[in-house]
């Protein structure tokens, strides 16, 4: 969304040119398309991170400071007010907008666009505050290095969204008077943050090899807890893709459609990879572990991640969000995978 706000206001420009004989015209609406597509992300997303919750709660144990922004992820995903553009006649040709929606639109644009940045942003610093828990050494240093630069440079795409014009009201009505940042640069900005973003998303996917490759356990145990938590890749191709659009763009609002698609795809589909671990339990459960319960496969998963690395266990404190509270526990794989 954050294209959409760059590119929206071009919309009035469209909307001037409307002719009564336009009927060469294309007249598609990806309106309602861009509304499945967001709302089917969002209720997913939503259901993977209930999942994660509900089998940590369930097992007795609090929620960490990864949960927390994980949930803060998810509801400015849902927050990104995608819809209330698809009602302003976001999806529509220029043309075909309604001249009572062109100022309104780009207005909301500037913040679903915002929030959806902040919702990736946060979702890969809950997945990148779960790896603290697992690493040690120097990983812990590289990881602390991505989640500070990460948010540094997401922060510093989301901070121009706003004060790329002076004044401010400029950003959505050009009839303001004042002065705005080349657009050339504002999507170079957009674009370097995003790649970098993806970037982080491939390195990050990447840990959980390194973490568990030296580890003492099945080659099959292995390799589905590796899978299970390196699935935040597929964020970093949605954060390449939108990457590669973003020059691309032209002046109809249509145009913005599909960056808008996977830039609120990036943040709905790191919630997902960071509660995907939760699902591998929940199959086994359903396909042979009788009346077995899912925290009880959490259990007897650590069991046997634990005696595989038992000289290896780390006793490390155990954090809470709240003060004047710690205690000290085992960290093993299945900590992230109960998170």
């Amino acid at each position: 969304m954050a294209a959409t706000a760059a590119f929206a206001m071009r919309s009035t420009n469209h909307a001037s040119a409307r002719r009564a004989d336009d009927d060469g015209l294309p007249h598609n609406d990806l309106g309602p398309e861009l509304n499945a597509i967001f709302w089917l992300l969002t209720s997913l997303s939503l259901v993977f991170m209930g999942l994660r919750i509900y089998c940590k709660l369930s097992r007795g144990r609090r929620l960490w400071w990864d949960d927390y922004v994980l949930i803060a992820s998810w509801v400015f995903v849902s927050a990104s007010t995608t819809s209330v553009c698809v009602a302003l006649d976001y999806g529509k040709h220029g043309y075909d907008m309604r001249p009572e929606n062109l100022p309104k639109m780009p207005f909301v644009a500037v913040f679903a666009g915002f929030f959806s940045v902040l919702a990736a942003t946060l979702s890969k610093t809950s997945f990148a505050l779960t790896l603290l828990r697992l690493s040690e050494r120097w990983m812990k240093v590289a990881i602390w290095f991505i989640i500070v630069t990460l948010n540094a440079i997401m922060g510093t795409a989301m901070l121009f969204m706003w004060i790329k014009c002076k004044p401010v009201a400029r950003i959505w009505d050009q009839s303001v008077d004042g002065t705005c940042i080349p657009e050339k640069k504002i999507i170079y900005l957009f674009q370097w943050s995003a790649g970098y973003s993806g970037a982080m998303d491939v390195v990050l996917a990447l840990f959980p090899t390194v973490i568990l490759w030296k580890w003492t356990m099945s080659k099959r145990e292995k390799f589905g807890v590796i899978i299970a938590m390196s699935m935040g890749i597929v964020a970093g191709i949605a954060s390449f893709v939108k990457c590669a659009m973003l020059p691309n763009l032209a002046g109809d609002p249509t145009d913005t459609v599909a960056v808008t698609i996977w830039g609120g795809a990036e943040g709905a589909i790191t919630i997902m990879a960071a509660s995907l671990p939760v699902l591998r339990a929940l199959i086994r459960g359903n396909s042979g572990a009788g009346s077995a319960t899912p925290a009880r496969l959490y259990v007897n998963d650590e069991r046997r991640l634990t005696a595989g690395r038992s000289s290896e266990t780390l006793e490390m404190p155990q954090l809470s969000p709240f003060p004047n509270t710690m205690e000290l526990r085992s960290i093993s794989p299945l900590t992230f995978m109960k998170a």
